[in-house]
C-alpha cells in the first residue's frame, strides 16, 4: 500500500479541535525523551486506547497517524535519543472493524519506521488497562496515554486514581458534551457550586471536580481545555506528575486561546478578540489574567515565593504560564520591592531554582 503524505495533511486549520490540541502535545512530548544523547528512559510508551480507523469519512487524520506523524518527523530531524530509546505505540479499540482498517492504513509506517514497535488490538479500555498494567506501572519507562471516550464514561473515579498512581506518566482524556451535563447534577459538584446555572463554567466545575480525586500529598499536576462545536461543548483533561509536562500542556493551551488559555469560546464572556489584545490598554485585558496578576502580587506581599519554582507552581495552579508572571515581576522589580536574576521563572531550573529577595 502507498505511503499516504502524513506531513501535508490538514485538518481544519482554522477550527481548534481536540485532536490538533493532543497533537500539539505530542509534539512537544517526544523531544523531551528522544532528544537527549544521554537518555534519562530507555523506553517510551504511547497509547491510544479508542483509536479508530486511523481517518475519519472525510480522511482527515486521527490520533493514531498524528502520534505516527511526529515520531517520522523527528526520525528524520535526528534527534540525539532516538537511537537509544525503544520507542512503542499501543492502538486499541474495541471495535475489530476499525481496528483492522486501522491496521491497514498504517501498514506502510511498518517500513518506513523498522525501530517503532507498533501494536493493534481489539479490546476494551478495561481490557486493555490490564493487560498493560505492568507497562503502565514501570517507573523506567515513560508513558503518554490519550483517552478519547467517545460519549462514554470509561474514565470512572477508579480508572482516574490509577492513572494519576501509574509513575512517569502523562495522560490526557475527553468528556463529552452529555458527560459535561451529567456533572451540572452531581453530588460533589452541588455540595460546592449549589447553582451552576451557566453552562459555560460546567467544564471548570468538572475539572475541579477530578482536582478533588487526586491523592493528599502527591505531586500531580491537572490542566484542562474546552471545545465548543455547535450546540455541543467537549471537555479535555491532562495529568503529569511533573512540571514540566503540565507546563508544556499550558504552553499548547495558550497558543490556542491566548486570551484565557482554556477554550475554544469566550468562556469568561469577555468579549476581546484576539488583535485586542496587542491593545496595552486595561479595558483589553482578559479578566483571567486581571485576577492572576493581582493574586500573584498579594502573593509577593505575603512573600510567599522563596524562589522561581515556587512562582512557576503558583503560574500552573492557576492554569498559567511563566511567561504570565513576566510583567509583575518586572513591575515590583522596578518599584524596588524585591530583586531576583529573572524576569520569568525558567522551568528548567527546577534543581537549583534562583532565589528571590525582598526589601
Amino acid at each position: 500500500m502507498a505511503k499516504k503524505d502524513f506531513h501535508n495533511k490538514a485538518y481544519d486549520p482554522g477550527t481548534i479541535t481536540k485532536l490538533k490540541i493532543f497533537e500539539a502535545y505530542v509534539q512537544a512530548w517526544l523531544p523531551v525523551f528522544l532528544s537527549k544523547p544521554n537518555p534519562s528512559f530507555d523506553s517510551v510508551h504511547v497509547f491510544d486506547f479508542f483509536s479508530g480507523p486511523g481517518t475519519d469519512s472525510a480522511d482527515n487524520l486521527g490520533s493514531p497517524l498524528r502520534i505516527l506523524k511526529q515520531l517520522q518527523i523527528y526520525k528524520e530531524h535526528g534527534l540525539s535519543g532516538w537511537p537509544l530509546v525503544k520507542k512503542h505505540v499501543h492502538f486499541s479499540d474495541l471495535d475489530a472493524i476499525k481496528v483492522g482498517q486501522l491496521a491497514e492504513t498504517i501498514a506502510s509506517y511498518q517500513a518506513t519506521l523498522p525501530e517503532l514497535s507498533i501494536e493493534m488490538k481489539a479490546e476494551s479500555f478495561e481490557q486493555a488497562l490490564t493487560r498493560n498494567q505492568d507497562v503502565l506501572l514501570n517507573r523506567k519507562f515513560a508513558k503518554l496515554l490519550i483517552i478519547d471516550q467517545f460519549g462514554v464514561d470509561a474514565v470512572s473515579d477508579d480508572v482516574f486514581r490509577f492513572l494519576v498512581n501509574c509513575p512517569t506518566t502523562d495522560f490526557i482524556f475527553f468528556l463529552s458534551s452529555s458527560t459535561l451535563h451529567r456533572f451540572r447534577n452531581h453530588d460533589a459538584i452541588k455540595q460546592k457550586i449549589p447553582e451552576l446555572e451557566d453552562s459555560y463554567h460546567v467544564h471548570r466545575a468538572a475539572y475541579q471536580y477530578f482536582r478533588d480525586l487526586l491523592p493528599k500529598g502527591r505531586e500531580t499536576y491537572l490542566g484542562q481545555f474546552s471545545i465548543k462545536k455547535g450546540a455541543n461543548t467537549y471537555g479535555l483533561i491532562f495529568g503529569s506528575q511533573h512540571p514540566l509536562g503540565i507546563h508544556k500542556f499550558l504552553e499548547v493551551a495558550w497558543k490556542n486561546d491566548r486570551i484565557r488559555g482554556e477554550a475554544n469560546f469566550d468562556v469568561d464572556r469577555d468579549n476581546i478578540g484576539q488583535d485586542e489584545l496587542l491593545l496595552a490598554l486595561d479595558e483589553f485585558k482578559p479578566k483571567k489574567l486581571n485576577r492572576f496578576e493581582t493574586e500573584l502580587e498579594k502573593a509577593f506581599d505575603n512573600r510567599c515565593f522563596a524562589h522561581e519554582f515556587d512562582i512557576l507552581k503558583f503560574c500552573i495552579e492557576n492554569g498559567m504560564t511563566n511567561q504570565h508572571a513576566k510583567s509583575t515581576i518586572l513591575k515590583l522589580k522596578k518599584a524596588g520591592r524585591i530583586a531576583c536574576e529573572f524576569s520569568a521563572p525558567n522551568i528548567r531550573n527546577l534543581k537549583a531554582p534562583r532565589p528571590i529577595r525582598y526589601f
